[in-house]
């Protein structure tokens, strides 16, 4: 009998498609196919990322949903909401940030999962994890509806398949 592993990460991103009410401005057109959609998603997914490295906090924020189902998942549990995501305060950046093996995979029409392995440093503190995106096509364009970062335990050297 085969036996399947899901991380609890993974399970946690189909429940937030699954069971989060999509918004309004979701565009779910059937003009939308898993090809287009996944470029288009990796193309905002890069985006996101290169913000970071520049440090450019506009183009940063533009690439989520600014709504109040916008998802954010870590270690400490869910918050909901872009008005209040620390985000759009903090002045801090990270001094490195090292992404690898950024992949994509369609869902349904208009929603893509994403996730890329990290390594970070700030402060002279590296820390390495997995990041997840679930991306959707809006009638403004792709935007992050749900991001997640799982970090490795103190001591765990950096994995990333």
């Amino acid at each position: 009998m085969a036996r399947t592993t899901i991380s609890s990460a993974w399970l946690v991103t189909l429940l937030a498609v699954g069971c989060a009410p999509v918004p309004a401005h979701v565009d779910s057109s059937p003009s939308s196919s898993p090809a287009s959609d996944t470029i288009e998603a990796r193309r905002l997914f890069e985006e996101n990322i290169d913000a970071i490295h520049k440090r450019d906090r506009a183009r940063y924020l533009a690439t989520y949903l600014h709504s109040s189902t916008l998802a954010r998942n870590g270690p400490s549990g869910l918050e909901l909401g872009y008005d209040n995501w620390s985000a759009r305060r903090d002045s801090t950046w990270p001094d490195t940030l090292v992404a690898r093996n950024l992949r994509v995979l369609p869902i349904t029409p208009g929603v893509v999962y994403g996730s890329y392995c990290y390594t970070v440093t700030q402060k002279d503190t590296t820390s390495s994890g997995v990041s997840e995106r679930i991306f959707v096509k809006t009638s403004d364009g792709w935007r992050i509806a749900v991001t997640t970062a799982f970090g490795l335990a103190a001591g765990v050297p950096a994995q990333c398949k």
